[in-house]
């Protein structure tokens, strides 16, 4: 099927890496595409299938390792990318440990964030104006690492000095003390990712053209209903045609699918349960992750999208806690009240077992004040996406297995 579309004369033409696959996605270019791109929930079910709602497995478990500490995919290929970069640049594993604490900060490891009022954007939250680079520089996560790394290399003995201060040297952040409760799960990512591999990948699709092709053909294999096997075999072909080049190439294809599995059905929804899943969860989940990287907005945010808050939200256009949640089940079709008070009454209680797609979290950060301060929405069973305070953004944490959350849970509900 693939030597028909002329895919093997583009492999024997010694074409890259993406070229290979690109060409499927416009085989996919007409109403059978369409209609399953139309429907996010089936194309989901359609992409997931081929990860099968987990990450590809390395040799080492390295990845699964991560994912463990509560990353997806694509932050883990962050973390990787800075990890690799430190290596490259001969910089002892300390430096990478404090590179991915600083984007675990910053970011949470996700170079798509803007903050500090549309200034400062991808992993390190670096600023154009001040030097770093450009826009679309910064939010490219090799170009940040090696930014980072390069600064970090001036800071006098940063070896011997204490992570928080030798970031704060760098980054220059309005919360410097915020870096040290990172070190220790940045060390363990390092140390997970780092026996993933056993070097540096020159195969991996670094630019972002060859990693939208790839997503491209994936998703055109998918409303094809063609086995993405397909794809990995027509990428080994390309890398050299051995049993290890097989191995990586369906390391490739499987990464890569599987961070559009995540941003389809918001991460591990697809599989047998999908059908069970509340349709207005999914919706008000899928509106909450559109806006990653507004900027939090104390008193901001409504069923209109983001405002201009109130006190220290007055200049600042983005959401609180329950502006994001309120927002989110409006787009879903539903209004479930302004505050996080009135948000804890808009419907059932749910047992932590039973925790769905869309159901509201609620936090007691503040024992003074009586009944749950702060409002999240649930993705999947270990992670929400949520407006945490002033100086964030709206963004995706881990939820399940935090201890400071985990002191602070006080229920959940389902909108009803």
């Amino acid at each position: 099927m693939i030597a028909e579309t002329g895919l093997a004369k583009v492999i024997a033409a010694g074409g890259g890496l993406i070229s290979c696959v690109a060409l499927l996605a416009g085989v996919a270019g007409g109403a059978q595409r369409a209609a399953l791109s139309a429907r996010p929930d089936q194309l989901a079910v359609a992409v997931c299938a081929y990860t099968g709602g987990r990450a590809a497995p390395t040799a080492s478990g390295g990845l699964d390792q991560a994912r463990q500490l509560g990353l997806t995919s694509r932050q883990a290929a962050n973390a990787k990318a800075i990890i690799d970069v430190a290596a490259e640049l001969g910089l002892p594993e300390r430096a990478a440990v404090i590179g991915v604490a600083t984007a675990l900060q910053e970011s949470e490891l996700d170079e798509s964030v803007v903050g500090d009022h549309g200034r400062a954007f991808g992993l390190m939250q670096q600023h154009p104006e001040y030097g770093w680079g450009s826009r679309e520089q910064v939010t490219d996560p090799r170009y940040a690492a090696r930014a980072f790394f390069s600064r970090l290399a001036k800071v006098e003995g940063w070896a011997g000095k204490p992570l928080t201060v030798v970031a704060q040297a760098v980054q220059r952040s309005a919360h410097p003390d915020a870096y040290a409760k990172h070190e220790a799960r940045a060390g363990q990512i390092v140390t997970a990712l780092t026996t993933s591999t056993t070097g540096p990948r020159d195969d991996v699709p670094k630019s972002g053209d060859d990693h939208a092709d790839l997503r491209n053909s994936i998703e055109a294999a998918a409303a094809l209903g063609m086995p993405l096997e397909v794809l990995v075999d027509e990428v080994a072909a390309n890398l050299g045609g051995s049993d290890a080049d097989r191995e990586r190439a369906k390391e490739i294809v499987t990464s890569v699918a599987r961070d559009l599995c995540d941003e389809l059905s918001a991460a591990d929804l697809a599989g047998p349960d999908l059908a069970s899943v509340s349709a207005r969860g999914l919706e008000a989940v899928r509106a909450a992750l559109a806006m990653r990287g507004i900027p939090y907005s104390w008193g901001g945010g409504g069923p209109n999208g983001p405002s201009y808050g109130i006190g220290r939200g007055a200049r600042t256009k983005g959401f609180d806690c329950s502006g994001l949640t309120e927002y989110a089940w409006a787009k879903a079709g539903m209004r479930i009240g302004t505050t996080t008070y009135e948000q804890w009454r808009a419907g059932a209680r749910v047992p932590r077992a039973q925790i769905q797609p869309g159901d509201l979290l609620f936090y007691e950060t503040d024992p003074s004040i009586p009944g749950p301060d702060h409002v999240g929405i649930a993705i999947d069973s270990t992670r929400m996406v949520h407006a945490p305070f002033t100086g964030s953004t709206v963004r995706i944490d881990t939820w399940a297995g935090v201890p400071s959350r985990e002191r602070q849970f006080a229920g959940a509900v389902r909108p009803s």
